[in-house]
């Protein structure tokens, strides 16, 4: 049955969490924005921090995806060439943020003068998907599936909050005005565009997401299965920690957001 996939038991599954961490971030993204900023920097530091986790994916799967295939002379797959299948098969190259977020980066201004490097949830959760991934590569559908269908759905709500902000607010240049009216992106927000999408539209690319998770899933195991679903808890639970810890920076946004 359809609803047996995957994608299902796994909105199953994170129904609660979801829900509270979508919550918070909404509760949030106004401050970075005017009238309560006058510049960007609060909308960097909370961008760089859930930036470590496309990174981190995008990392460990590039490092499964350049395993060399099985021969044509093996006459039977191995476990490790079946998930392997699983990795490739969800793989779109259009989908990949890694490029956008180094040039969204470079156009955000510096981060504050702060603790980051020792405080940063981002990039813990970043070193703990790249061993995760590591020990158990079928896990990485667990982010895949989490993160891009994030960017699907709530990435469409909050470009349209940042680009009520106004190209100003993001520092782009004269040059770079048609583009913006054209609807179309530049750094600092190209990471909020799919390539392919016109019109308010994704021209198929999310059910083409889709219809390779469902794919991939006919290959993995009932544990396997198991084991994605209970990281995708984890996943949420790592990312109400970014959120929360990201604003503690800011003392004077925080009666503004529920605790």
């Amino acid at each position: 049955m359809v609803d047996d996939d995957l994608p299902s038991r796994i909105r199953t599954v994170i129904k609660e969490p979801h829900s509270a961490v979508n919550n918070l971030n909404s509760a949030r993204i106004p401050l970075c924005l005017p009238p309560n900023a006058t510049d960007p920097t609060l909308y960097a530091l909370g961008f760089s921090r859930y930036a470590e986790i496309f990174l981190g994916l995008e990392e460990a799967w590039q490092t499964q995806l350049a395993t060399p295939p099985v021969t044509p002379s093996q006459t039977s797959m191995p476990p490790d060439e079946r998930i392997l299948n699983v990795i490739r098969k969800i793989y779109m190259p259009k989908l990949q943020r890694s490029n956008r977020i180094k040039a969204d980066l470079a156009a955000l201004p510096n981060l504050p003068n702060t603790n980051i490097q020792t405080t940063n949830t981002g990039q813990e959760f970043r070193r703990y998907i790249l061993s995760c991934v590591a020990d158990k590569p079928h896990l990485l559908v667990a982010y895949v599936w989490i993160m891009y269908s994030a960017l699907f759905n709530g990435g469409r709500w909050v470009r349209d909050l940042l680009c009520d902000a106004g190209p100003e607010f993001w520092g782009l240049e004269e040059g770079q005005l048609h583009v913006w009216q054209e609807g179309r992106y530049p750094p600092p927000l190209s990471f909020w565009q799919i390539e392919g999408e016109r019109e308010g539209e994704d021209g198929g690319v999310r059910d083409e997401f889709r219809a390779r998770v469902v794919e991939a899933d006919g290959l993995l195991t009932e544990q396997e299965r198991q084991e994605i679903l209970d990281e995708t808890l984890e996943i949420f639970k790592r990312c109400e920690e970014i959120t929360r810890s990201w604003i503690v920076m800011f003392p004077r946004f925080m009666d503004w957001v529920n605790p």
